[in-house]
């Protein structure tokens, strides 16, 4: 799809994998509207548009689960600028627990932010994209905990895998209406996600285990980067680093081989995050 003159929408611009998109989008000539929950980072990814020379048609903070607020401004661009050509899905937050650990509210609270979000902006602005008869695309940018289901990650999973799924049903329905879909399923990536990410153990355990994190994770602008490309090329499935795709294949290919080193890797998680409460 071409990305030059296209109105496209960018949810959690305001740092991380979002702002990178947005700032690649804008160079490749999109005119963008821009939402997060974070209004003083949000503002910082506009200026930064609109300096380099970008087009920022609307910029506007809201939480993207609550529904109202996204009907809000569906509203507001549909009758000042008319439908979105591309939409796509960025804001989400991080829980890592031991299921015993989890309140209802931490349950509650992923799922309204990471899958709830995404269907409010599939909802609020793919039908007018449809009715519109214009080429589009829709991304969503789900996890590798979208297709593997790693250990400590029971909720997340659960939602960036309902996210894989639905993108997946996607695919096809939109198909016959001309509008590509997208799911990008990051590996390690360095972003404010590292730091915000709610992880229910041993502090000094968890901070360890960031130090790795960051030693390994890419920057949000190879995302953004792989992300630009797939929609140019209507890619489905991106995955951002070699060792997430043998681990993809281990799984599809080898089910014994990912099952042993999905015990040893759950082992190792259990070692290193001691759980909440104890010495």
């Amino acid at each position: 799809m071409e990305i030059s003159g296209s109105k496209a929408l960018v949810t959690g611009a305001a740092s991380g994998i979002g702002r990178a998109i947005s700032l690649k989008m804008s160079e490749a000539g999109a005119r963008l509207f821009l939402t997060d929950i974070n209004a003083s980072g949000l503002e910082q990814t506009r200026r930064m548009i609109t300096d380099r020379g970008g087009e920022v048609l609307v910029s506007l903070p809201l939480d993207i689960g609550d529904f109202s607020g996204v009907k809000g401004l569906a509203d507001t661009i549909h009758s000042r600028f008319g439908p979105l050509d591309i939409l796509v899905n960025v804001a989400g937050i991080a829980i890592f627990s031991q299921v015993e650990d989890m309140l209802h509210a931490d349950w509650e609270k992923i799922v309204r932010v990471n899958l709830w979000g995404p269907i409010h902006g599939i909802e609020c602005f793919v039908p007018e994209m449809i009715r519109s008869r214009r080429p589009g695309h829709v991304v969503s940018i789900a996890s590798t905990a979208g297709i593997i289901a790693l250990p400590w990650q029971a909720a997340y999973s659960g939602t960036k895998h309902a996210l894989v799924g639905i993108s997946e049903s996607l695919r096809f329905d939109l198909k016959k209406h001309g509008i590509g879909v997208t799911v990008v399923c990051p590996g390690a990536v360095n972003t404010g996600l590292v730091q915000t990410a709610q992880v229910q153990a041993d502090r000094q355990a968890v901070e360890r285990l960031r130090r790795l994190f960051l030693k390994l994770a890419m920057q949000p602008e190879k995302v953004a980067g792989l992300t630009i490309d797939a929609i140019r090329k209507n890619r489905f499935l991106v995955l951002t680093s070699a060792d997430i795709m043998v681990l993809y294949f281990l799984k599809r290919a080898l089910p014994p081989l990912y099952r042993l080193f999905m015990q040893l890797l759950t082992k190792f998680m259990d070692r290193s995050l001691r759980p909440a409460g104890t010495a």
